[in-house]
């Protein structure tokens, strides 16, 4: 359906061109149709054999690497490349990726046949070289060579070298191409990515391929010849292609001198492989028209020379690659996906630009003949269709936001606005131009119907629905009395009917039909009139759109099936916290579970899927269309590393933010020198007669009371109110489910606790809340974790997981992301605002192994909106005012 798409948009531009231009059109029409079609036949053969030289020169390049293919089995594959350069955004990896994996699903060692799509490429360029330098020459001796085509060359000139290094960087810096290499393979899987089954480990591809690469790499250098036999097939299909051009000019004009011929030829050639447009669309038309008007050959026939060269090279070829697309069904799937993606997008930005240009043809005057046209019109009709105009621009502004998030009732309401501008740019002008845009944006959005899936919240929908109807209802009461009664201060003598016209039409339409108030109060009541229209279309707007809202918690069944998947799969430290009554829950169709909240328009997810490891990358991409279909961001909190290639291959990004840290029991000790400082103060508050005593559940009454009190003693000492998501809170079914490891001074009393938490599937214990008393003597906390890692030791546990460190870690090795990099940057410079150093030294003091901890997002965009809901989650959504208001006794207790 998608590539039908692609062909639709090409076509839709096509006509507004040939709408706005139509007297251009008309005369390139009548230039087409005096062409010699025996000519055009055999312009159409020539092409045919371009494109055979064309896969010859890749089969010769593939065996120059010892990768033997044959013309049929490239053939389509090279027709194919040009329909995935177009349709997705992965400019040339997109094309290099299929070759590749062509390659390799026949068996061929995949790093040797990147070494041959790279070596076909620079012995392609190479024999253009030849051809244009000698069409830079012609424009000089012509004095028509221009500076930016001078440029062009240039750079083609370096990215010629610049590829030529990367091969011989094969022999000489290997990891050079591994990076390179990574490239690749990411474009791979998110346009030709095969079956899960058959998913490949991004490392150890490119390692693999990396060696595969350098035995390529030496292959050609081994064989020099070999390589300039691919320079000569390459020179050939140039000569044939321009011998096809040279039939398509006699067809439609005369014959030219060589100059001309490869002048104009070289010049397209070059900005197909320049231009920033996919596959030089609309530039190589350009300028290939100007250089052979430069040349002396008449513009229209210099036009339709271009255009009738472009369909033989390029769109139909495009046409064919779409359709062999179909047949290759291992990449039809991704292909499909990324230009639903990025067709999804271009509806939305089209349906901007439909607002933008709105609001400027709504205040912008009409043609003077055009309007000449429609006098027969009342004046109420186009004053009223061009404050329809501008009204239904806005609309479409904000709108462009909905459907960009795929929102269906958005995909309604700009149905709605679009058909509202095609209208009302005829009735206003005849603005035709303006209303086929309008048109060509709904037929977009039609033919992407089935992809525009989000929905709206229900309650917020009915709540829109209610407001607009309520508004209405009082505007009109409000309007009709008003007017009516009113009238004296407007020039008009409103009676009850008139007056109700009058207030529907303004709160309707915002339009001004003459009405002409002849007091202060007068203009005031009218403006009252348009403020609450407004008001309230705002508000109905913001409503329909808004996310979908969780308001109910999970039932009983679904907290049992969350506890049972948890119990059967759960192994991690955190896997206890996804049970906790904050959490809501998504299943997967083969049974694994994801714990979320949502804030805002995030869906923030704990941990990794809990579940069957075959069933995790289906559980990730079932996770994202769920939160699809509700109009959330998901993203995925304190990840572990075992997954990472899943959330890759999904498409969202990674990022390090923290390392957790376990002690293995086995080695852990307080002998020697490393164990000083903990053996000192254990044997402080030893010496003092406290205690440890572990309390298995259920917890007493008396003993819960007693907790209480420590945790509201520390939460008082540290400034700060319960968590939540990743961390437990003080709850009394909680804590009274849990061991406790409390600490007991000489006269029995609790001053420092932690509750022990299990990880079901592994043999490590963990805890989530630590607390003490003010009081607690110094060490108390060190005495506590020691008496916890011995009774985990003597009850067979292997490690003790002492939670995240947050930050510890990150951005430290040199390849770091520039997010990691700013969080280390945090981590030095915030620890007056929270004390990361002082929470890692202390863990560090056990010497334990670190584990790193992830945050998986959807992109670069949404992460300070993950940011803040992660904030939003763990702390509360009145972070910001409870700290001001922990802030404000302090600062005055300062002044004071």
């Amino acid at each position: 359906m998608t590539r039908r798409l692609i062909l639709q948009l090409l076509i839709l531009g096509a006509l507004w061109f040939t709408v706005a231009h139509l007297a251009d059109a008309e005369r390139l029409w009548a230039v087409f149709r005096q062409g010699r079609w025996g000519w055009m036949l055999a312009a159409a053969g020539v092409q045919t054999l371009y494109f055979l030289a064309l896969t010859a020169v890749y089969r010769s390049a593939f065996e120059t690497v010892g990768v033997p293919s044959r013309l049929r089995h490239l053939l389509p594959i090279v027709c194919a490349s040009v329909a995935v350069n177009v349709a997705t955004p992965a400019a040339g990896f997109g094309g290099a990726a299929l070759f590749v994996d062509d390659a390799a699903r026949r068996g061929q060692p995949p790093g040797r046949a990147a070494a041959g799509m790279l070596l076909a490429l620079i012995a392609d360029l190479a024999a253009f070289m030849l051809v244009l330098t000698v069409g830079l020459v012609v424009l000089f001796v012509h004095r028509d060579l221009r500076l930016y085509e001078v440029a062009a060359a240039a750079a083609l000139f370096g990215v010629v070298a610049l590829l030529s290094l990367v091969l011989l960087a094969g022999l000489w810096r290997p990891q050079w191409v591994r990076t390179l290499l990574g490239l690749v393979e990411a474009a791979q899987q998110r346009i030709v990515r095969l079956f899960p089954g058959r998913q490949r480990s991004a490392a150890s591809w490119a390692e693999r391929t990396a060696l595969e690469f350098r035995e390529a790499a030496a292959a050609v250098m081994a064989h020099p010849w070999d390589f300039l036999r691919t320079v000569g097939v390459a020179l050939a299909a140039h000569l044939i292609d321009l011998a096809g051009l040279y039939l398509l000019i006699i067809a439609f004009y005369r014959p030219v001198g060589l100059g001309v011929l490869v002048a104009g030829y070289a010049m397209g050639i070059l900005f197909w492989n320049i231009s920033i447009t996919p596959q030089g669309i609309g530039v190589v038309e350009g300028v290939m028209t100007l250089v052979f008007t430069s040349l002396g050959i008449p513009i229209e026939r210099a036009a339709v020379i271009t255009l009738a060269f472009r369909g033989l090279t390029f769109w139909l070829p495009m046409a064919v690659g779409f359709s062999i697309l179909r047949r290759l069904r291992s990449f039809a799937a991704e292909v499909d996906t990324q230009t639903t993606l990025w067709g999804v997008r271009a509806a939305a930005a089209l349906t901007a630009l439909t607002g933008v240009v709105n609001v400027i043809s709504g205040i912008t005057p009409s043609l003077p003949a055009r309007m000449a046209a429609i006098a027969h019109l009342p004046l109420v009709v186009r004053h009223g269709a061009r404050a329809a105009a501008v009204l239904a621009g806005f609309a479409l502004l904000t709108l462009a936001l909905g459907l960009w998030r795929r929102k269906r009732i958005a995909w309604y309401l700009t149905l709605l606005a679009l058909g509202a501008s095609l209208i009302s740019h005829l009735l206003k002008g005849l603005d035709y131009e303006e209303a086929l845009l309008a048109g060509a944006a709904g037929a977009v959005l039609l033919s992407f119907r089935p992809h525009f899936q989000a929905r709206s919240d229900p309650p917020s929908v009915r709540r829109a629905v209610s407001t607009a109807a309520t508004a209405l209802a009082f505007v009109l009461a409000y309007g009709t009395a008003g007017f009516y009664l009113l009238d004296r201060h407007f020039k008009t003598d409103f009676g009850l009917g008139a007056a109700l016209r009058q207030t529907l039409l303004m709160f309707t339409e915002y339009a001004d039909p003459g009405l002409q108030p002849v007091t202060r109060f007068g203009r005031d009541f009218a403006d009252s009139i348009y403020v609450i229209g407004a008001a309230t279309a705002a508000y109905a707007l913001l409503m329909l759109l808004r996310p979908v809202l969780l308001r109910a918690a999970p039932v009983s069944a679904e907290k049992d099936r969350a506890r049972r998947t948890v119990e059967q799969f759960g192994r991690s430290s955190i896997a206890r916290l996804t049970l906790l009554p904050d959490k809501a829950y998504y299943f997967s169709p083969r049974g694994s579970v994801i714990a979320f909240t949502v804030k805002g328009r995030v869906a923030l997810a704990l941990g990794d899927p809990i579940g069957p490891p075959e069933d995790a990358l289906q559980a990730i991409e079932r996770f994202q269309d769920h939160c699809l279909h509700n109009d959330w961001t998901p993203a995925l909190y304190q990840t572990l590393p075992d997954y990472l290639s899943h959330y890759r291959a999904a498409g969202f990004h990674v990022m390090h933010i923290g390392d957790e840290g376990i002690v293995p029991l086995v080695t852990f000790s307080l002998e020697g020198k490393e164990g000083k400082t903990v053996r000192g103060a254990v044997n402080r508050v030893t010496r003092a007669g406290h205690e440890a005593v572990l309390h298995e559940p259920p917890i007493q009454d008396g003993l819960l009371e007693e907790l209480r009190q420590v945790s509201d003693d520390w939460l008082a000492m540290m400034h700060g109110a319960e968590k939540g998501f990743s961390l437990g809170w003080f709850d009394d079914d909680y804590i009274r489910s849990s061991p406790i490891m409390a600490i007991h001074a000489p006269d029995g009393r609790v001053v420092s606790f932690a509750n022990v938490i299990p990880e079901y599937r592994l043999n490590e214990a963990t805890i989530d809340l630590m607390r003490r008393r003010k009081d607690a003597p110094p060490g108390t906390m060190d005495f506590l974790f020691v008496r916890l890692l011995q009774w985990a030791g003597g009850r067979g546990y292997t490690s003790f997981n002492l939670g995240l460190s947050p930050l510890a870690g990150v951005g430290l090795h040199g390849g770091a992301p520039a997010a990691e990099r700013a969080l280390h940057y945090l981590y030095d410079h915030l620890n007056q605002f929270y004390n990361f150093k002082g929470l890692h030294a202390f863990k560090e003091k056990f010497r334990p192994l670190w584990s790193p901890r992830y945050l998986v997002y959807a992109g670069v965009t949404s992460l300070p909106a993950v940011v803040l809901a992660i904030i939003r989650a763990d702390a509360g959504d009145r972070f910001v005012l409870d700290y001001l208001q922990d802030l404000w006794p302090s600062r005055r207790a300062r002044a004071g």
